[in-house]
C-alpha cells in the first residue's frame, strides 16, 4: 500500500517537472521497496510518531532546525562564520556556491536583508547571475549541504541543542507549501490506510539525523574547483 501510494503520487507530471529542477532524474527518487524509504535520495512514508517536524516560523518548536532560521540581530559575535564572513542564516552559505563567480558571492554578501536571504533576494540572485550557475549543481548540492550542516552544528548552539534533544527523525514540514520541490528536502503530512505519515524524500531531515549521530562530522566530497570569494573551500 505504501509503495503504491508513493508511485501514484510521483506519476503526476507536475510533481516530476518540479522535482526535475532539483535532480537530474526524478524517477530515481522512487523506492523499489519499503527498505529504501530511509535511503537519502528516496521518497518515503514516515509515521508521524517517529518524526519531529519543524517549519520556517520564528517561535515554533524546533525552528532552529530550519535552514531559513536566523540567529538574533545585534549579536554578531554569536553568528555563524565562514572565514571573516559572519552570517545569521545557513541558507546564505548554501546558496552562495551555486554560482561559480566571485562577483556573485560578493553581491549576495553585500545585498543581504538584515543578514539573511529572503525569497525575493534569492530569486534576484539566481536571475542576476544565471550565466554563472554551476552546471554540476544538481550533483553536488547534497554534498554541499553536508558541509553547511557541519558548520551550523559547529557555530549554532541552539541548533545543536534542539537537534540533540530528540531521537526522532527531523522533518521539514512542507504540508502548507505548494511546491513539489519541497518534497525533496522535506515532507508533507498525508493519510494512508487510516494512519498519518510524512511523505517526501526528507533529505534535509535525514542529513540532520546523520549529523546527530556523527556529532557534527558528516562526510562529504566536493569538487576541486568549488570556491567561495575566489578561494578554495575552507576546512571545518
Amino acid at each position: 500500500m505504501k509503495l503504491e501510494f508513493i508511485r501514484t503520487q510521483l506519476s503526476e507530471p507536475k510533481i516530476l517537472k518540479d522535482l526535475a529542477t532539483l535532480v537530474e532524474d526524478p524517477h530515481a527518487l522512487i523506492p523499489q521497496s519499503e527498505e529504501e524509504f530511509y535511503e537519502l535520495h528516496k521518497f518515503g512514508l514516515y509515521p508521524t510518531e517517529d518524526c519531529q517536524p519543524f517549519i520556517t516560523k520564528q517561535g515554533t518548536p524546533f525552528y532552529s532546525l530550519d535552514n531559513m532560521s536566523v540567529l538574533p540581530l545585534g549579536q554578531e559575535e554569536r553568528w555563524m562564520r565562514y572565514g571573516d564572513f559572519r552570517f545569521r542564516q545557513i541558507e546564505i552559505l548554501y546558496n552562495m556556491v551555486r554560482m561559480d563567480s566571485v562577483e556573485a558571492h560578493n553581491w549576495l554578501k553585500d545585498n543581504l536583508f538584515q543578514q539573511r536571504v529572503d525569497s525575493r533576494k534569492k530569486q534576484e540572485y539566481k536571475a542576476k547571475f544565471r550565466p554563472f550557475h554551476r552546471p554540476d549543481w544538481k550533483k553536488i548540492q547534497t554534498e554541499w549541504m553536508k558541509y553547511c550542516l557541519n558548520l551550523k552544528y559547529r557555530d549554532n548552539p541552539l541548533f545543536r541543542k534542539d537537534l540533540l534533544s530528540t531521537t526522532k527523525i527531523p522533518v521539514e514540514d512542507a504540508t502548507a507549501t505548494n511546491y513539489a520541490s519541497n518534497l525533496f528536502w522535506g515532507a508533507r503530512l498525508v493519510e494512508v490506510g487510516g494512519r498519518k505519515f510524512y511523505f517526501g524524500c526528507n533529505v534535509l531531515g535525514k542529513l540532520q539525523a546523520q549529523l546527530r549521530e556523527t556529532k557534527g562530522k558528516l562526510q562529504y566530497t566536493l569538487p576541486d574547483d568549488l570556491h567561495l570569494f575566489g578561494k578554495p573551500i575552507l576546512a571545518i
